[in-house]
């Protein structure tokens, strides 16, 4: 299957705009963005990278016996992996909402199992190749496909995993959604897969920043776009809804404009909003002024307002 389509890489620290750029360039005819949002399946554990590029990290330290990275059978094992991943866990999953948000929604089972059945045949020969016709084959099947030349997804870990998606491929462009830290510590208090206590979600914003400088140092900068949620919605509208045009080479869409200037007001992004969030928001400022000067200390940029 001819590609034909480049990824757009969102993600960030998480709570930090990835849903809201996605869902604006979605209205432009040359974007195609998935449902769900988030597909899950390139940077999960057992996922497309790990299966074309071999495990990372922590997972790359288990031992693999006789068996090379790419040996016949490392490469099989980890397809069944992949595979079960596929069929289950983000085949057939619920949201923090509790409503259905796998891939279910909005690809036909058949096309998926085709589709794996590729994946398999032609995975020894050519791993990446395989893996990007198969991520390929998804975005073209999926309901409401029409042939778009960009897709973007949303998952967080797409920033600190970027080298590997890279890696896989080349052509990827990144859009690093950046908020103020203390917006989005504060948000991720409210969740209830985060942290309960505010200093220990202004180390997750942290260390999440961290982990997102550490991937993009292995991108070009040309294919990196770093956008702030508040100059996007707030501060900075108009200059930073073109440099999303311009990041893309796209014309502007009437489509795409009237979401921006109707569904994405201001008033949806509140500045100082933390504040009202934290129990004690001086203790709060000042646990965050702490991590923000580690990380400046450590050259890494916090994209403070």
């Amino acid at each position: 299957m001819s590609e034909q389509v480049t990824p757009i890489m969102a993600g960030g620290t998480g709570r930090s705009g990835t849903t809201v750029i996605a869902g604006l360039l979605h209205r432009h005819a040359h974007v195609r963005a998935s449902w769900p949002r988030e597909v899950k399946f390139v940077n999960k554990e057992g996922g497309l990278l790990d299966l074309t590029l071999g495990p990372a990290g922590r997972r790359a330290k288990l031992p693999l016996g006789r068996w090379t990275a790419n040996s016949e059978r490392a490469l099989q094992a980890r397809f069944r992996a992949f595979e079960a991943g596929m069929r289950n866990e983000w085949w057939l999953r619920t949201n923090r909402l509790g409503r259905a948000s796998g891939l279910h929604l909005s690809w036909e089972a058949a096309e998926r199992d085709l589709l794996l059945e590729q994946l398999s045949a032609g995975l020894v020969a050519d791993p990446i190749g395989a893996g990007r016709a198969f991520l390929a084959g998804m975005i073209r099947s999926q309901h409401g496909a029409a042939g778009e030349p960009w897709w973007i997804d949303t998952s967080p870990p797409n920033i600190s995993n970027a080298g590997r998606i890279h890696q896989f491929w080349p052509e990827t462009r990144f859009i690093w959604m950046v908020r103020d830290g203390r917006s989005t510590a504060a948000s991720v208090l409210a969740e209830r897969w985060g942290p309960s206590d505010p200093v220990e979600a202004i180390n997750w914003w942290a260390d999440r920043v961290r982990r997102a400088h550490l991937g993009l140092h292995q991108v070009p900068p040309q294919a990196v776009l770093v956008l702030s949620l508040e100059d996007l919605v707030v501060l900075d509208r108009a200059a930073s809804y073109q440099r999303v045009l311009d990041f893309l080479a796209l014309d502007d869409d009437p489509a795409m404009r009237e979401f921006f200037n109707e569904q994405m007001p201001a008033e949806r992004v509140g500045l100082d909003k933390w504040r009202s969030r934290v129990k004690d928001p001086a203790a709060f400022a000042a646990a965050y002024s702490v991590a923000a000067g580690q990380l400046e200390s450590a050259g890494f940029e916090v994209f403070a307002r």
